[in-house]
């Protein structure tokens, strides 16, 4: 049996990127029938631990088939760096963060959501909090792509 790989993704408050890019990466790999081969979980440098998901969020989320009302939000504690195997950073200050914040005793691998996706054309995705319904749609179809790919990188096949 193979070994379960640990995915973290981080964002700023755990309420809007990272909880979806979590949903939808369990979603993706339930759908491939890999889900038990990943354990998934979401964090935010700044987060607030158990603020809920915003409503503009929630609904975005229901049109890709996630349920979002339980989330709660947590902040990213140092021990991530060795409790996760992959950290994935939906912007580059999530990833200058983590590269600030690293213990030498770190051993999870961090990288950015959308590095080295072209069809997302950005590496970044862009934080829709309190902002307009189309910026969660933004924001939730590049996690959409940049999902899709990670997925197909951490189980190919």
């Amino acid at each position: 049996m193979a070994e379960i790989l640990r995915v973290l993704f981080l964002c700023t408050g755990n309420l809007c990127r990272s909880p979806l890019a979590q949903a939808m990466l369990i979603a993706a790999a339930q759908a491939r029938g890999v889900d038990t081969r990943l354990a998934v979980t979401s964090a935010g440098t700044h987060a607030r631990d158990g603020q809920p998901c915003p409503p503009p969020l929630l609904e975005i989320a229901s049109e890709y088939g996630l349920d979002l009302t339980a989330h709660r939000s947590r902040r990213f504690d140092l021990g991530d760096f060795t409790t996760q195997d992959r950290i994935i950073a939906l912007d580059l200050g999530h990833l200058d963060y983590l590269n600030f914040m690293r213990p030498s005793q770190a051993t999870a691998r961090q990288s950015l959501l959308l590095s080295g996706v072209d069809e997302a054309g950005t590496i970044e995705v862009p934080d829709p909090f309190g902002r307009a319904a189309r910026d969660y749609a933004r924001a939730a179809a590049l996690i959409q792509i940049g999902v899709r790919n990670l997925l197909a990188g951490l189980v190919p096949g």
